[in-house]
C-alpha cells in the first residue's frame, strides 16, 4: 500500500523568510495573506497573496544565482516527477556543520539523475524562532559529494545551505548554490515531514507555480513511498 507525505510547509501570515538575513531586510518581502473578498459581503471568499518566489517550500533553478542560468519554466513538466532516495541524518542541532563525512554515513545508494532528500531534522523547526539563522549548514566538502552523485535535485529541511549566519568565513559562502546549479541541479528547499518517511527509496512529485521567467517558485511537494 503506498504512503503518501506532504512535503511542503505551510505558507500563512507571519512565515519565516529570507528578509531575516543581514542585507536582505528590504529586497526580500514578507509573506502577506489578505482577504479582498467575502462571502457575506460580496458573495465570494477571495484571498491576496504577497509573496517572493523564495517563500515556504519552493523548487529553483540556476537563474538564481548563474547570470545565464535556466530558468524555471525552461524545465519541462516531467522533470519535476523523480524517483527519490532520502538520506536520514541524526537529528542536527542549531548551527551545526554537516561533512561529507556525516553524509557517507548515513547515506543509501543513489543514481545519477536521481533526486536525494536529506533529512537533518530541521523541518521540525518549520516557523520557529530561528528557524532560518540557526539552521544546520553543509560544510563545502558534502557539496562535493553531493555533486559526485550526478542527481537531478537536491531536496532539503533547511532553509539555507551556506553558512549565512557566519559573518567570519566569507570563503564559504556563495558558492556552493553555483556549483549546484552549474550541474544543472535543481534545488527543492526547504522540506517537512521527512521523518515521516519510513524507507529510503520512493517517488517525489514537486509541482512548481506555472510563472514565466522566474528563477523559482513555490510548490507542493509528495512523497509517494
Amino acid at each position: 500500500m503506498e504512503k503518501i507525505v506532504d512535503l511542503s510547509g505551510l505558507i500563512e501570515n507571519g512565515l519565516w523568510g529570507y528578509h531575516e538575513l543581514p542585507g536582505l531586510e528590504n529586497i526580500v518581502p514578507r509573506v502577506e495573506l489578505s482577504t479582498i473578498a467575502s462571502v457575506q459581503k460580496d458573495g465570494f471568499f477571495a484571498s491576496k497573496l504577497i509573496f517572493s518566489t523564495i517563500s515556504g517550500t519552493y523548487l529553483e533553478a540556476g537563474s538564481h544565482v548563474l547570470e545565464n542560468g535556466k530558468t524555471l519554466d525552461e524545465y519541462p513538466v516531467d522533470r519535476f516527477f523523480l524517483t527519490a532516495k532520502v538520506l536520514k541524518l541524526p537529528e542536527q542541532q542549531g548551527k551545526s556543520r554537516i561533512s561529507q563525512e556525516l553524509l557517507q554515513e548515513y547515506a543509501p545508494p543513489v543514481s545519477p539523475g536521481e533526486a536525494l532528500l536529506i533529512d537533518t531534522g530541521w523541518g521540525k523547526r518549520w516557523n520557529r524562532p530561528g528557524y532560518v539563522l540557526s539552521c544546520p549548514t553543509l560544510y563545502p566538502d558534502a557539496i562535493q559529494w553531493i555533486l559526485e552523485k550526478e542527481i537531478s535535485l537536491l531536496g532539503v529541511d533547511i532553509p539555507c545551505i551556506e553558512a549565512s549566519w557566519s559573518e567570519d568565513e566569507e570563503s564559504e559562502k556563495g558558492s556552493m548554490l553555483g556549483e549546484l546549479f552549474a550541474r544543472d541541479t535543481l534545488l527543492l528547499a526547504p522540506l517537512v515531514g521527512l521523518e515521516k518517511i519510513s524507507g529510503t527509496t520512493g517517488k517525489l512529485i514537486c509541482l512548481p507555480l506555472n510563472l514565466k521567467g522566474t528563477s523559482g517558485a513555490p510548490c507542493r511537494a509528495i512523497f509517494i513511498e
